[in-house]
Protein backbone atom coordinates (compact mmCIF):
# COMPACT_ATOMS: atom_id res chain seq x y z
CA UNK A 1 0.00 0.00 0.00
CA UNK A 2 1.26 3.79 -0.71
CA UNK A 3 -0.26 6.68 0.51
CA UNK A 4 0.75 10.13 -0.36
CA UNK A 5 1.38 12.33 2.89
CA UNK A 6 1.03 15.74 1.27
CA UNK A 7 4.00 17.61 2.30
CA UNK A 8 3.78 17.50 6.19
CA UNK A 9 0.37 18.01 5.82
CA UNK A 10 1.49 21.13 3.78
CA UNK A 11 4.36 21.48 6.02
CA UNK A 12 2.02 20.99 9.44
CA UNK A 13 -1.40 21.20 8.48
CA UNK A 14 1.60 19.73 8.22
CA UNK A 15 4.85 7.19 31.60
CA UNK A 16 7.83 5.46 31.45
CA UNK A 17 10.67 5.31 34.09
CA UNK A 18 13.57 6.54 33.22
CA UNK A 19 12.39 9.28 31.40
CA UNK A 20 12.57 12.92 31.73
CA UNK A 21 11.30 16.19 29.75
CA UNK A 22 13.40 19.49 29.69
CA UNK A 23 14.10 22.46 27.48
CA UNK A 24 16.20 21.57 24.29
CA UNK A 25 19.66 22.53 23.86
CA UNK A 26 19.44 22.00 20.44
CA UNK A 27 22.86 20.37 19.93
CA UNK A 28 23.95 16.60 20.68
CA UNK A 29 26.78 17.36 23.19
CA UNK A 30 27.71 13.45 22.38
CA UNK A 31 26.85 10.64 19.89
CA UNK A 32 24.09 11.09 17.92
CA UNK A 33 22.13 7.54 17.59
CA UNK A 34 19.84 6.61 14.18
CA UNK A 35 16.41 6.64 14.04
CA UNK A 36 14.69 4.22 12.16
CA UNK A 37 10.50 4.23 11.36
CA UNK A 38 8.37 1.95 12.91
CA UNK A 39 7.64 -1.53 10.27
CA UNK A 40 4.56 -1.06 8.66
CA UNK A 41 3.27 -1.06 5.00
CA UNK A 42 5.23 0.65 2.09
CA UNK A 43 4.39 4.66 1.76
CA UNK A 44 5.17 7.29 0.36
CA UNK A 45 5.81 10.54 2.03
CA UNK A 46 7.89 13.80 2.29
CA UNK A 47 11.49 13.68 3.24
CA UNK A 48 12.82 16.16 6.25
CA UNK A 49 15.96 16.38 8.26
CA UNK A 50 17.34 15.35 10.85
CA UNK A 51 18.60 17.64 13.51
CA UNK A 52 21.88 15.95 13.57
CA UNK A 53 22.39 14.55 10.26
CA UNK A 54 20.47 11.97 7.83
CA UNK A 55 16.86 12.59 7.31
CA UNK A 56 13.34 10.93 7.55
CA UNK A 57 9.60 10.94 6.82
CA UNK A 58 7.24 12.94 8.34
CA UNK A 59 4.83 10.67 11.06
CA UNK A 60 3.23 7.74 9.19
CA UNK A 61 0.35 6.35 10.24
CA UNK A 62 -0.17 4.92 12.07
CA UNK A 63 1.66 6.65 14.54
CA UNK A 64 0.82 9.47 13.37
CA UNK A 65 -1.92 10.10 16.37
CA UNK A 66 -2.96 8.72 19.41
CA UNK A 67 -6.16 8.85 20.96
CA UNK A 68 -5.06 10.63 23.96
CA UNK A 69 -7.05 13.37 26.05
CA UNK A 70 -3.11 14.56 27.25
CA UNK A 71 0.05 14.83 26.31
CA UNK A 72 2.58 11.51 26.88
CA UNK A 73 6.32 10.59 26.67
CA UNK A 74 6.39 6.88 26.51
CA UNK A 75 9.61 4.78 26.68
CA UNK A 76 9.08 0.96 25.64
CA UNK A 77 11.44 -1.53 26.03
CA UNK A 78 9.85 -4.97 25.20
CA UNK A 79 6.94 -6.25 23.96
CA UNK A 80 4.38 -6.56 26.53
CA UNK A 81 4.88 -2.46 26.86
CA UNK A 82 4.13 -2.00 23.32
CA UNK A 83 1.34 -4.83 22.97
CA UNK A 84 -0.34 -2.70 25.39
CA UNK A 85 0.19 0.80 23.51
CA UNK A 86 -0.17 -0.53 20.24
CA UNK A 87 -3.73 -1.66 21.89
CA UNK A 88 -4.39 1.90 22.47
CA UNK A 89 -3.27 3.00 19.93
CA UNK A 90 -5.79 1.17 17.01
CA UNK A 91 -8.50 1.69 19.69
CA UNK A 92 -10.29 4.68 17.54
CA UNK A 93 -10.23 1.93 14.73
CA UNK A 94 -14.74 1.51 14.25
CA UNK A 95 -15.20 -2.22 15.36
CA UNK A 96 -14.98 -4.69 11.93
CA UNK A 97 -12.91 -2.36 10.48
CA UNK A 98 -9.21 -3.21 9.66
CA UNK A 99 -6.67 -2.69 11.95
CA UNK A 100 -2.40 -2.64 11.50
CA UNK A 101 -1.10 -5.79 13.41
CA UNK A 102 1.43 -5.33 16.16
CA UNK A 103 4.41 -4.37 13.84
CA UNK A 104 7.44 -7.13 15.34
CA UNK A 105 10.23 -5.70 16.76
CA UNK A 106 13.65 -7.30 17.84
CA UNK A 107 13.47 -5.56 21.68
CA UNK A 108 17.32 -7.03 22.21
CA UNK A 109 18.49 -4.50 19.80
CA UNK A 110 16.06 -1.84 19.88
CA UNK A 111 13.56 0.25 21.55
CA UNK A 112 10.67 2.60 20.82
CA UNK A 113 10.09 6.13 22.11
CA UNK A 114 7.03 8.02 21.72
CA UNK A 115 5.91 11.63 21.68
CA UNK A 116 2.27 12.42 21.71
CA UNK A 117 0.48 15.86 21.97
CA UNK A 118 -2.83 15.06 23.32
CA UNK A 119 -6.27 16.05 21.65
CA UNK A 120 -6.17 19.48 20.25
CA UNK A 121 -8.86 21.21 18.45
CA UNK A 122 -7.20 21.75 14.55
CA UNK A 123 -4.67 19.89 11.81
CA UNK A 124 -2.40 23.21 12.64
CA UNK A 125 -0.51 20.85 15.34
CA UNK A 126 2.04 18.64 14.41
CA UNK A 127 5.12 16.67 17.09
CA UNK A 128 8.06 14.96 15.72
CA UNK A 129 11.19 12.89 17.18
CA UNK A 130 13.97 14.56 15.34
CA UNK A 131 17.59 13.96 16.81
CA UNK A 132 18.81 11.23 19.72
CA UNK A 133 22.23 11.95 21.23
CA UNK A 134 23.78 9.88 24.20
CA UNK A 135 25.76 12.14 26.29
CA UNK A 136 26.85 11.66 29.94
CA UNK A 137 25.13 8.46 30.89
CA UNK A 138 21.87 8.92 29.34
CA UNK A 139 20.58 9.59 25.88
CA UNK A 140 18.61 12.56 24.81
CA UNK A 141 15.91 12.37 22.72
CA UNK A 142 14.88 15.21 20.71
CA UNK A 143 10.90 16.22 20.00
CA UNK A 144 9.46 19.68 18.19
CA UNK A 145 6.38 20.11 18.65
CA UNK A 146 4.35 22.76 16.85
CA UNK A 147 1.18 24.68 18.59
CA UNK A 148 -1.30 25.89 16.59
CA UNK A 149 -2.90 29.37 17.06
CA UNK A 150 -4.50 32.32 15.55
CA UNK A 151 -1.44 32.45 13.73
CA UNK A 152 -0.83 29.62 12.48
CA UNK A 153 -4.10 29.49 10.35
CA UNK A 154 -7.39 27.47 11.18
CA UNK A 155 -6.04 24.70 9.64
CA UNK A 156 -8.96 21.88 9.54
CA UNK A 157 -11.39 22.09 11.59
CA UNK A 158 -11.29 18.73 13.08
CA UNK A 159 -10.03 17.29 16.75
CA UNK A 160 -6.69 15.74 15.87
CA UNK A 161 -4.07 13.98 18.66
CA UNK A 162 -0.59 14.30 17.12
CA UNK A 163 1.88 11.53 17.61
CA UNK A 164 5.17 10.08 17.16
CA UNK A 165 6.75 6.72 17.48
CA UNK A 166 10.58 5.33 16.45
CA UNK A 167 13.15 2.99 16.69
CA UNK A 168 16.46 3.47 18.62
CA UNK A 169 19.36 1.40 19.40
CA UNK A 170 18.30 -0.55 22.64
CA UNK A 171 19.79 0.80 25.69
CA UNK A 172 19.51 0.88 29.72
CA UNK A 173 20.66 4.24 30.22
CA UNK A 174 18.16 6.90 31.40
CA UNK A 175 16.04 8.78 28.74
CA UNK A 176 16.28 12.38 28.74
CA UNK A 177 12.90 14.12 26.18
CA UNK A 178 14.48 17.56 25.12
CA UNK A 179 11.45 19.12 23.94
CA UNK A 180 11.30 22.05 21.13
CA UNK A 181 8.05 24.86 20.64
CA UNK A 182 8.05 26.02 17.07
CA UNK A 183 6.32 28.45 15.30
CA UNK A 184 4.51 27.66 12.39
CA UNK A 185 6.61 28.67 9.71
CA UNK A 186 9.79 26.39 11.15
CA UNK A 187 9.49 23.35 8.67
CA UNK A 188 9.20 25.76 5.81
CA UNK A 189 12.19 27.75 6.68
CA UNK A 190 13.92 24.40 7.70
CA UNK A 191 13.06 23.17 3.66
CA UNK A 192 13.89 26.25 2.60
CA UNK A 193 17.24 25.14 0.03
CA UNK A 194 15.75 21.71 -0.35
CA UNK A 195 13.54 20.57 -2.96
CA UNK A 196 10.62 18.76 -1.29
CA UNK A 197 11.45 15.23 -1.95
CA UNK A 198 8.61 12.30 -1.98
CA UNK A 199 10.48 8.88 -0.83
CA UNK A 200 8.93 5.54 -0.63
CA UNK A 201 9.76 4.23 3.08
CA UNK A 202 9.57 0.77 4.69
CA UNK A 203 10.67 -0.92 1.43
Amino acid sequence: MKLALICFFLLASLSSSNRVQEKSPGVCRGKPLPITILPGPKMTAIAVPLRFGGERPVPLPWVNGFPSKTPFRLVIRNRDEFSDFWKGLVAKVPPGQWAPSLPEIDFAKEMIVVAAMGERPSSSYSIIIDGVCEVDGHVEVFVTSQEGGVSCGTGLGVLTAPADAVRIPRTDLPIVFRETQVPCDYWEKQMQGRKPELKTWND
